[in-house]
């Protein structure tokens, strides 16, 4: 089903009385789920250091190094350093934890997975005395980026001691419907077939009993008239992420005199990313029974109301990564790798629930309603395109003989760069407000690793390692409507064995800490004047990663 655009009445009607002649936008981490907003564009382009258990215990530390798997996905001109062939196998165990400030538990806040971070091949297909020493092809898979993820908690809001309401979202359904002009038929229904899916929430609400539509003299507005002024809310929130990024690289690296190595990776890039959010609300009262603004006792009272919404993108992706490694002398090494902006095209499903109960005060009988929406699919024509940054890498290490070596990088990743190149028909907001969006609030990052590996023993080798990524916002307080990472920090450590001639096993463990943008649940916005309405306020919600992998590799 394609998007319908919604066609604004010439004078803003009344909704919940209150937004006659407002310029309003609305937004938080429950609303705007219909489509893929700028925030998780940039999300999306984000990559995380996984790869071999070598290259992870080394902070990814490789675009200098080589003789790796890793270096596929980094600089592939360090495949040109393989003097034999190689088999990886890399599995992966996650656990990821959230917290968030000010609230109480609620749900989990935390995702453990098993996960493939590589698995691949490099074969040395040529060997010389000439100019061209060797030849290596490298085939695998990396997964380049993991969504797993949980985070929940609730909070309550007690009825204002000195009058007014708690916030409800409940009002910002009630303004979205009335400013757009949408108001149920003559039966009182109100349908989904011929709305835009960015109001499909807010129909959920209304089917919901959270408002209701009224019209007299001052025209047709949305009241809560079920929810009573003096109601005390208490919130909830629940948001699970499942999924990843995986890329199967084809790459070879050359090797010319021991001196200098060139390579290139053709990335072909699976995207997986599912996205659950349950919002709900409890409405309690403790200072008398239920009542309208006047202090009339209601007769229908909602006990409670929750929101799930649910959105999937899948799709594929390509690029191309191309490295250049000098080694001056035997110790020392210079690597540098461009990676291309890669080319996303991704289809997207979008459904939303709801259940809540009434109850009669008249008559002590409960009623729970359901409804839900129908599936949102961009497919095809109506697919989300986008290019994600172009990436600089520049890597210098230094070995000590057979005793060890030190590794740093430099990164930059253009995030003002990105681009959005289609989104579905009907969408509201165009690829060029997308470009001025990553133009003005944007930057490019910039990002350090390095790592250390010392070998006490022939057969045993001890690493430790770690990276830092700067903000890619200008400004990170203006993006109030998802948590996003601003500043990632991981720290690593592993230990490895020869095992035989052929058989080597390597063991890393990988803590990354993620410090996310502060956000609100739902908020309407005068676009004129700049001032909130029906807000939450502001929530910060952090996130951690404990890794563990282990790598096992057959040489031949």
């Amino acid at each position: 089903m394609k998007r319908l655009r919604i066609t604004l009445a010439a004078v803003a009607l009344i909704a919940c009385g209150t937004t006659l002649g407002q310029n309003l936008s609305f937004g938080g981490a429950v609303l705007n789920r219909d489509g893929v907003m700028a925030g998780e564009f940039a999300q999306l382009s984000q990559t995380q250091p996984f790869g071999t258990a070598r290259s992870m215990a080394l902070g990814g530390a490789f675009a200098s190094l080589g003789a790796d798997l890793a270096s596929m996905s980094v600089n592939p001109a360090g495949l040109g350093m393989y003097q034999r062939n190689e088999i990886v196998l890399t599995p992966m165990m996650t656990f990821q934890s959230s917290d968030t400030a000010g609230t109480n538990p609620f749900g989990k806040n935390g995702k453990n997975r098993f996960a493939m971070a590589n698995f691949g091949a490099a074969l040395n297909t040529y060997q010389s005395s000439g100019t061209l020493t060797s030849l290596t092809i490298g085939i695998g898979l990396n997964r380049i980026a993991d969504f797993n993820s949980r985070y929940s908690y609730k909070f309550d809001t007690p009825y204002p001691n000195g009058g007014g309401q708690a916030p409800s979202i409940a009002d910002v359904f009630g303004r979205q419907l009335g400013q757009a002009g949408i108001f149920p038929n003559s039966n009182g229904e109100l349908g989904y077939e011929y709305y835009n899916p960015y109001f499909w929430p807010a129909i959920l609400g209304y089917n919901g009993y959270m408002i209701s539509s009224f019209t007299d003299a001052a025209g047709s507005y949305y009241v809560p008239d079920c929810i009573g002024s003096n109601a005390s809310i208490l919130h909830y929130m629940d948001v699970v992420n499942s999924g990843s990024i995986n890329e199967f690289a084809l790459s070879f690296g050359a090797n010319f005199n021991n001196i200098v190595y060139v390579g290139a990776t053709l990335g072909i890039q699976s995207v997986h990313k599912s996205t659950g959010i349950y919002y709900g609300e409890d409405y309690r009262y403790d200072n008398g029974p239920a009542a309208n603004s006047a202090g009339e006792q209601l007769i229908a009272q909602l006990d409670y109301a929750d929101l799930y919404q649910h959105s999937v993108l899948d799709g594929s992706g390509a690029n191309f990564k191309i490295g250049v490694i000098v080694r001056p002398t035997e110790a020392l090494r210079i690597g540098v790798a461009f990676h291309t902006p890669t080319y996303y095209s991704l289809e997207r499903s979008y459904y939303g629930t709801i259940n809540s109960q009434l109850y009669n005060n008249d008559t002590g009988d409960t009623e729970i309603n359901s409804d839900g929406t129908p599936y949102q699919d961009d497919m095809g024509s109506d697919s989300w395109c986008f290019t994600s940054p172009a990436r600089l890498m520049l890597g210098i290490s230094y070995t000590f003989g057979n005793f060890g070596l030190i590794s740093i990088d430099y990164e930059r990743d253009w995030y003002n760069g990105i681009r959005v190149k289609n989104t579905p028909d009907g969408f509201d907001i165009y690829p060029e407000d997308y470009k001025a969006e990553f133009k003005h609030g944007f930057q490019g990052t910039n990002t350090l690793r390095a790592g250390i590996e010392i070998k006490p023993l022939p057969v045993m080798a001890l690493r430790v390692g770690g990276g830092f990524t700067g903000s890619m916002f200008k400004n990170r307080n203006d993006y109030y409507d998802m948590p996003l990472a601003y500043r990632t920090s991981y720290v690593a450590a592993g230990i490895g064995f020869n095992l035989s001639r052929s058989i080597s096993l390597d063991m890393a463990y990988q803590y990354i800490a993620d410090k996310q943008t502060p956000y609100q649940l739902f908020y309407s916005l005068d676009r004129d004047t700049g001032t909130y309405y029906d807000s939450t306020g502001l929530f910060d919600t952090q996130s951690t990663r404990h890794n563990a992998v282990l790598s096992l590799a057959f040489h031949f």
